[in-house]
């Protein structure tokens, strides 16, 4: 197992307690500490060793800047450094995956049993046709009730939009109680919550290169950083995420073959290693709250109940579609059509989050203090179609990778965030909005923006403000790398998992999808009898 990270200890606890021999290598160390552990702590983490800490290539349509994006680098990977959101998705997201691959394994209803293998929901009156309560995991929702839970709330419905009482259960549109995985005010990182007793774990041990047999194209085994080799009896898997795997995929001869030969790497399989890189980009706002010493956000000495800090400050998340006249014109100069976007059903295309503090992503240079005078809606593109790479820079393994996201790239993707942004105005325009706050805080030498603003001028905003939330994915895609048995086309042996295989853009916060896929790809090998 190369790779242990999110995806990486589920499978390898799987193998191991089924009784196979397990040997799991992991870059970084074993970090449990009070810092990595916290459930508010996410945030104090970046920047740090605990990460890997990459920056883009500078974005075209983000005034050229060099956009932070991060990753795990202890084991358990980013599940020890996530800020534990829990979502699930659109099922339409799964099924399109299923209908693309002609494999229903990867269906909604098919990875169903999965979703529910993971999940401990705690205190929810929900049907146990939909959710788990004996899984891994515990699921909380809606116990923070935070001053503004009620005015917000009120907000998103004045503005359209419906309560949805479960967005985890298919179907995410409409607003939707906040939903994280901590545990006592704890984070629940994947080593922790998937028993590796039985797992020979070697941390702090990087895999230079997976070693194949040039004849016969089968995977042998790896080839460690130090130089020492490990072989492996049965077949190698590769979980090291969608920036880390296809460099080493690339670095052990398959992936483009051109690239690999202006490096001196031999190349083995042609394959589009690297390619599809998709990442979800989102844009905020800043909101000057109407009644700041009522306690409304965090700074205000008088927010202050302990549960405010647990997670991140919110309550509801709304999930938005966007009407299909409003994307037409973007999607057809595109070379596109809404149609071929979306397919059957309505997608979940934008996701809204009220945060009880200035809350940006990385990469901006404006910032506001957090001294409970305003609160923030980020938005998120949750279903891209701007395609980016990540390319070689050198033989070495332990040198980042060249990232291009290729953010905002398309007329689609900015329509969307566009519009959502206005969906998030909209609510803060509404009566119980204007109780909340006075209005949207621009930056210096920027108009205030309101849901009547020009295109053109929320897109200069988002060049500004816009950002990762840290969700790449796609560099390994399943159809063109994997097969749908996540086994490396043209190479014996060797199989990935990890949110690289995803295709397509899925419209949720990854780990809980990529905990059911791990599941689900756990089972599958299991079921194949490849580790026998």
């Amino acid at each position: 197992m190369v790779g242990g990270g999110t995806v990486g200890c589920v499978i390898a606890s799987r193998l191991s307690h089924a009784g196979h021999r397990v040997a799991l290598f992991e870059t970084g160390p074993l970090n449990y500490s009070k810092e990595v552990m916290s459930s508010s702590g996410a945030p104090l983490l970046h920047g740090t060793p605990a990460e890997y800490n990459y920056k883009t290539t500078p974005q075209a349509m983000l005034e050229n800047r060099e956009v932070p994006t991060y990753g795990g680098k202890v084991l358990s990977g980013s599940s020890a450094v996530n800020y534990g959101l829990w979502t699930r998705g659109h099922s339409t997201d799964y099924d399109a995956w299923a209908e693309h691959l002609g494999d229903e394994r990867w269906s909604y209803n098919n990875l169903l049993k999965y979703f529910k293998k993971t999940e401990n929901y705690q205190g929810l009156n929900v049907s146990s046709e939909v959710h788990g309560f004996d899984g891994p995991f515990s699921v909380i929702r809606g116990i923070k009730e935070y001053p503004l839970r009620t005015e917000i709330l009120n907000a998103l419905q004045q503005s359209g939009l419906e309560v949805n009482p479960d967005g985890h259960s298919g179907n995410p549109l409409g607003i939707s109680e906040f939903t994280e995985n901590w545990k006592n005010n704890q984070r629940q990182p994947s080593g922790l919550a998937y028993d590796l007793s039985k797992t020979d774990v070697f941390t702090d041990t990087t895999v230079a290169r997976i070693d194949i047999d040039t004849h016969t194209k089968i995977a042998t085994g790896v080839t460690l950083q130090d130089g020492r080799s490990v072989k492996a009896r049965k077949e190698v898997i590769l979980s090291c995420g969608a920036i880390r795997t296809p460099q080493v995929l690339m670095l052990s001869g398959i992936g483009p073959a051109e690239q690999l030969h202006s490096l001196g790497v031999n190349s083995i399989v042609d394959l589009p290693v690297g390619k599809n890189l998709h990442d979800h980009v989102s844009g905020s706002l800043f909101w000057k709250l109407r009644n700041p010493e009522q306690g409304l956000a965090i700074g205000s000495p008088l927010f202050n109940k302990p549960e405010y800090f647990t997670g991140t400050a919110v309550d509801w998340v709304a999930t938005i579609t966007i009407p299909d006249n409003l994307l037409s014109s973007a999607a057809t100069s595109d070379g596109t059509s809404v149609d071929e976007l979306n397919g059957p059903g309505p997608r979940a295309h934008a996701e809204i989050l009220t945060v009880y503090a200035p809350i940006a992503g990385g990469g901006t240079d404006y910032r506001l203090p957090f001294d409970g005078t305003h609160i923030s809606t980020p938005t998120l593109l949750l279903l891209p179609t701007s395609r980016g790479q990540i390319t070689l820079t050198s033989t070495n393994a332990t040198h980042d990778p060249v990232i291009d996201p290729g953010y905002l790239k398309t007329a689609v993707d900015r329509a969307v965030l566009c519009e959502g942004l206005r969906a998030a105005m909209r609510a803060m325009e509404t009566p119980a909005g204007q109780r909340v706050v006075q209005g949207e805080s621009p930056p210096p030498g920027f108009p205030q923006l309101t849901s009547a603003s020009t295109d053109a001028d929320i897109d200069a905003r988002l060049a500004l403000m816009g950002s990762s939330f840290y969700r790449s994915a796609g560099t390994a895609a399943m159809g063109t790398v994997v097969d749908s048995k996540c086994r490396v086309k043209g190479v014996g042996r060797l199989r990935v998992c990890d949110a690289s295989i995803l295709p397509m853009p899925i419209a949720s916060h990854y780990q809980a999808a990529m905990y059911a896929v791990a599941e689900a790809t756990a089972a599958m090998i299991l079921e194949e009898g490849a580790c026998e």
